[in-house]
Formats: C-alpha cells, structure tokens, sequence
C-alpha cells in the first residue's frame, strides 16, 4: 500500500528522502515557513518537512 502524498509538489532537493526522480515531493504533508524575520519580506522560504537520505 502506497503511504498518502500530496501530488503535485515540485522539488529539485535530490538529498530528501521524500524526493522522487529528482523532482518531485512524496511526502503525505509539508511545512513551509518563511526564513525572513522583516514581515514584508516573502522571497526567503523553507521547507521544514525536508528529511536527510541516509540520517
């Protein structure tokens, strides 16, 4: 049985064990959050799902 993902979620991140192919994002949910302390800025984002191969 194939564990639930959302599909259609893009990443080139090839070190994350919920990549696939290189680009794409496996994972049954993702946290995103913004790196930037100035509310203004949007520009700087991160993927806090993101999981290390090998770890």
């Amino acid at each position: 049985m194939e564990k639930e993902r959302i599909y259609g979620i893009n990443c080139d991140v090839k070190n994350c064990v919920y990549n696939k192919d290189g680009c794409e994002c496996t994972a049954g949910k993702i946290d995103v959050c913004c790196t930037c302390s100035n509310p203004n800025c949007c520009d700087e984002t991160e993927c806090k799902t993101f999981k290390a191969r090998g770890c």
